[in-house]
């Protein structure tokens, strides 16, 4: 009997610690779903910050729940704190590592902070997951669009479009991309489809009026364009767009008010391509016989950016200044990251001879030798179309590149032609480098040189004994000065000046021949493509 009851006393007892536990359990949900309440009420009002901090303590209460990680890191990301929605991105990955959400917002914040190889690396996961998910295909067509990749760019965006022929965004980027391949018409057929989608857009407009500048087509351009203008009036884009259409119809004056304009809407968000795309077109303007004109501008330009390396080596170009040995290596660095997806492109329109006119010169001299790897350096290497050049002709050597653009540098880490890339000024490197070469290529890199002194003493130290060094210089055709900064920004030089100093350094000159280097608007750019050897070592005061 007195067993019985004990064993009843304490199933009552069990019972009750149940009931307590229950009771715990549901008062402890109910807090969790005021919590969860109160977060998204906080969300529905834009009140991040709040909503953000009882997402967190959900997550927690429910560390196995990914889902609350993810909604703080979309409170965060609202509110501009990119960083730690990324870093609570992932902690939800750490949870769940098959999270389409947070899988495609890391690839989206990747994207943003311009890390475009993890941003397509993670839209690939979401793929792997989820085939044809329409955000990863969108994500990887921009992360391909920002590199300027625009035929792959255009392989996402066509994929998009064939999932959704309803979809804005696709068409409207299916446009865009077609208007950056040259692909006018196309462009103008999908710019009109968005239009058709969303009238009150401005995109379409402008990208459907570019196409019809570049196919000369001005009236039907300018009818868009002041469509656009009557939907977007302060749009930078549209601004510069109209200044494009000045600027081919021969108005300079309205090309360059629409210029300026489009810097001034811009404000804080101006770039380095903001500022080297102006001083081009005001030296256009200049080559068209607008001088008083792009004083002006000029003068404007130098007010509102006194300190800007840019703005300076334009002014000393345009006024004829002469105060500047060499370019500045902002205004060098900046031009290149800008030109570096296209370039390749870009020096075919020029019909851009340096490369192959320095392999000619070098054919029959630079002999190759059985069993010996020789080192060729090429200084201002871009995207390797001179070590390209030289592979044809000397596939067993080892070649090194350095270039002060590190965008030049990864496009021409992607021909796979030199043992060593470094990022790296010019003299800056020829000074420190212990490696001695026995060939040394510049194409087209002493037209951002001035006065060439420095940059041949440091050549003759780097090279071996009877080592080679081929160049190409623009020639000055404008006046008789040693070397002279045109209005175009580059340098010219007299060939006198050249050899004088070659042979000061410690080189003898075996070549010089002259030739057209490459065209400039409708101008051939004549030059010389010299080839010298090291004969003694001189020692410098």
């Amino acid at each position: 009997m007195e067993h019985y009851l004990f064993c009843v006393i304490q199933y009552i007892l069990l019972v009750c610690h149940l009931l307590v536990l229950t009771a715990k359990c549901l008062r402890g949900c109910r807090e969790l779903n005021e919590l969860e309440q109160n977060a998204l009420e906080f969300l529905k009002n834009a009140e991040y910050e709040k909503a953000a901090k009882l997402y967190l303590q959900l997550a927690v209460a429910n560390p196995k729940n990914e889902n609350y990680l993810v909604a703080a890191a979309n409170c965060y990301d609202a509110l501009g704190d990119k960083k730690i929605a990324f870093n609570l991105y992932k902690k939800a990955l750490n949870v769940n590592p098959n999270s389409l959400t947070a899988l495609l917002n890391i690839s989206t914040l990747c994207y943003e902070f311009k890390k475009y190889d993890k941003a397509e690396r993670f839209a690939r996961k979401v793929l792997q997951i989820n085939e044809g998910n329409f955000a990863a295909l969108m994500n990887l067509g921009n992360v391909h669009y920002a590199k300027a990749e625009y035929p792959e760019a255009l392989s996402y965006y066509e994929k998009l479009y064939e999932l959704n022929p309803n979809s804005y965004n696709a068409i409207v980027n299916i446009a865009n991309t077609c208007y950056n391949m040259s692909h006018f018409v196309r462009a103008i057929e999908f710019a009109n489809m968005a239009i058709e989608k969303r009238p009150t857009s401005v995109e379409p407009y402008i990208i459907a009026g570019n196409s019809y500048i570049e196919l000369f087509k001005n009236d039907e351009a300018s009818l868009l364009l002041k469509k656009a203008a009557q939907i977007a009036p302060n749009s930078d884009w549209l601004c510069n767009s109209i200044a494009n259409l000045f600027q081919k119809m021969g108005n300079w004056k309205q090309c360059l008010h629409y210029a300026w304009k489009a810097f001034a809407l811009k404000g804080n968000r101006i770039s380095a391509d903001d500022h080297i795309n102006f001083g081009y077109l005001l030296y256009e303007a200049w080559d068209n016989n607008q001088k008083d004109l792009v004083e002006k501008y000029l003068a404007r330009w130098i007010e509102v950016f006194p300190d800007n390396p840019i703005v300076a080596h334009a002014a000393s170009a345009l006024r004829d200044e002469q105060n500047m040995p060499t370019a500045d290596l902002t205004y060098v660095k900046s031009l290149f990251d800008g030109f570096a997806p296209s370039f390749d492109d870009i020096l075919k329109e020029l019909d851009y001879q340096a490369p192959q006119l320095i392999a000619n010169c070098l054919k029959d001299v630079f002999k190759p030798k059985l069993f010996l790897k020789r080192q060729i350096l090429d200084l201002g290497c871009g995207t390797g179309l001179c070590g390209q050049e030289l592979k044809v002709y000397f596939p067993n050597e080892e070649y090194y590149g350095v270039d002060v653009s590190e965008r030049m540098l990864e496009c021409a880490g992607k021909k796979n032609i030199y043992k060593e890339l470094y990022f790296d000024d010019i003299v800056s490197f020829l000074g420190e480098v212990d490696k001695k070469y026995q060939l040394i290529v510049a194409g087209d890199v002493l037209t951002y040189f001035g006065d060439l002194k420095s940059l041949f003493r440091s050549l003759v130290a780097v090279l071996k004994p009877k080592g080679f060094f081929c160049f190409t210089i623009s020639k000055n055709t404008s006046n008789n000065r040693e070397y002279f900064l045109t209005p175009s920004g580059r340098f010219v030089h007299s060939i006198t000046y050249v050899c004088r100093l070659l042979k000061y350094c410690g080189f003898t000159v075996l070549k010089q021949e002259e030739h057209v280097l490459r065209h400039e608007g409708a101008k051939d750019v004549i030059g010389y493509v010299i080839l010298a050897q090291k004969e003694v070592e001189v020692v410098f005061e």
